[in-house]
Formats: structure tokens, C-alpha cells, sequence
């Protein structure tokens, strides 16, 4: 694989028109493979590492680039730099990889017509780190969107079979969702939906745990290194929660119920994201044909 990747690389005049770093990435295993016109050690990093947050990034072009095979652009910044960032979908060798073209763009014509660079550039930032979020923010609710389930999910599975950690889905679906639409309106329904994303959240304790909308009245709550007593705790909580909440809109008072669906890896291996899911979502119709307003696992 080495000399296919050299290879790919060779022109090194183009790449030094194209980028000021050109590098090629897993997004899965969120490691560098190959490393140009920087002297690190590659073998010491994690792709990320280049962004200097500590964390995996929210916003994974290659990521996206590698589910969806084709190539994304976005900007991005690190420290005092702000980078245009290409991530283009590669196999090689039968194995799919992701080519990161990185531009500095930060003195480009761009920037320089914004004055006070470094006030400008702080501006900047913010108004990426705020693109970013938007990117996987579901606009009603305000939590993850299906995106951040796609994007975010295969790494914590990843994370947790590479840590011999357990991993918890729970999917949580709100009972008669199509009543409240029908006898209240669809504002009213909206409402509801804003009413238990806030109760979701504010159940989950752990720094690690996420909550997307999966789609419709339908969510998922992953929580990373949760063992199965953990996960059915907190449905619990969050069932409870909503039971007890009283909904407001335009004058009217109801309550709604929510049915949960919980799986639980003890030992992550093979099982891909669509397995992962699919065995929630099945715990999650079990607790409907039960009589709803209950957890199954």
C-alpha cells in the first residue's frame, strides 16, 4: 500500500498549488496513513490532533466523505490558523480511505479585508464553530440531528470495542403522536417534540451520553461504556419525566407518554451501526405492542 500511496503523492508540485498539507486518513479508526509537507510522527497521532481539541471532531468531513463516497469542503481553524479543508474518498489497496487536501486560507484576500485581523478572526472562528453546530443540529428541537447519528455513532462503537467497553442505544418513540397532531394541531405537536428533547436531555447525566432526533417523534440516546443497568436507569428517568410533564399550547393542558427500546454490547466487535439500531428499534416496538409507556432490553 505504501508505494500506492506515494504514488498518489508524487506530483508534488500540484499538491504544493492544491494545499499546504495533504494527508490521508481512516475515519474510522480516526488515524493518519500518510502525512505530506509536515514533519510529524505519524504513527503518535490521531487525525484530529491536528485541530488541537482534544476530541473527535463534531464536524467530520472525512467521515461524511467516507459513508457517502464522494468529497466534501469545509473550513476549519486551529490556534491562530484557518484552513480550507477538502476530504476526498480513496481506496486503496481494497481499503477506503479519505484524502485531506488542507489549504491555509487565514491571509487570504478574504481575511485580509476584515480589518483588526485578530478580533475579525475570533468573529471568524465563532461563526465556524456555529456553521458546524448548525450542520448537526436538528433545527426544531435543537438536539443532534440524523447526520451526528451517522457520523458520530460508528466512531463511539469503534471507541468502545478498541476499549473493551460496553456500549447502550436506547430509542425512545412518543406514544400516539399522531392524537396530538390531529386533536391539537401540528404547532401543538411541534411543541410536544420541543417538550421532550429539553425532558431527554436533562436526563442524561454522563459527559460522554448524546441524544439525537432520529427522525419524526423518534430518538436516540447513545451512551458510550453504559452497562445495561445504567441504560434502563436512565430510559427510566426520562419515561417517568415525560409521564409526569404537562404540555401548554394555545390554551390547551395534555400529557403524552413515550415507550423505550434499550441494546447493550458487552463486548463490541463486529456489529455495524445498522445492526446497533436495528436491535433498538426492536426492543422499541416490543414496548409498543406491550401496552406502551414502558422500557424493554
Amino acid at each position: 500500500m505504501e508505494n500506492s500511496l506515494n504514488a498518489y503523492l508524487a506530483d508534488g508540485k500540484l499538491f504544493s498549488k492544491l494545499s499546504d498539507i495533504t494527508r490521508i486518513v481512516d475515519p474510522l479508526q480516526k488515524s493518519v496513513v500518510e502525512y505530506r509537507n509536515k514533519e510529524t510522527d505519524i504513527n503518535e497521532i490521531h487525525c484530529f490532533d491536528f485541530w488541537g481539541k482534544n476530541k473527535v471532531c463534531d464536524n467530520c468531513i472525512s467521515m461524511r466523505a467516507y459513508n457517502d463516497n464522494t468529497t466534501y469542503v469545509k473550513i476549519e481553524y486551529n490556534k491562530e490558523k484557518t484552513y480550507l479543508v477538502t476530504a476526498i474518498p480513496y481506496t486503496f489497496d481494497n481499503r477506503r480511505l479519505v484524502v485531506e487536501i488542507i489549504k491555509d486560507i487565514t491571509n487570504s484576500l478574504f481575511f485580509d479585508s476584515l480589518g483588526d485581523k485578530d478580533n475579525e478572526l475570533t468573529g471568524v472562528h465563532a461563526l465556524i464553530d456555529n456553521m458546524n453546530r448548525l450542520a448537526f443540529s436538528d433545527p426544531l428541537t435543537g438536539l443532534y440531528n440524523r447526520r451526528y447519528i451517522i457520523e458520530k455513532l460508528p466512531v463511539d462503537l469503534l471507541n468502545s470495542a478498541l476499549l473493551s467497553e460496553e456500549i447502550s442505544i436506547i430509542m425512545t418513540d412518543i406514544d400516539h403522536f399522531k392524537a396530538v397532531n390531529d386533536n391539537y394541531g401540528h404547532l401543538a405537536g411541534d411543541q410536544t417534540l420541543k417538550n421532550v428533547a429539553r425532558t431527554l436531555s436533562g436526563c442524561v447525566k454522563r459527559g460522554s451520553d448524546w441524544v439525537a432526533r432520529y427522525g419524526g417523534e423518534e430518538f436516540l440516546i447513545c451512551m458510550p461504556g453504559a452497562d445495561l443497568e445504567t441504560a434502563k436507569s436512565a430510559a427510566e428517568c426520562m419515561r417517568k419525566a415525560i409521564e409526569r410533564s404537562i404540555i401548554e399550547y394555545d390554551g390547551n393542558k395534555f400529557n403524552i407518554t413515550s415507550s423505550f427500546g434499550i441494546y447493550n454490547l458487552k463486548q463490541p466487535g463486529r456489529e455495524s451501526v445498522d445492526e446497533l439500531i436495528k436491535h433498538a428499534d426492536e426492543k422499541l416496538y416490543l414496548a409498543k405492542s406491550n401496552g406502551r409507556n414502558r422500557v424493554e432490553f
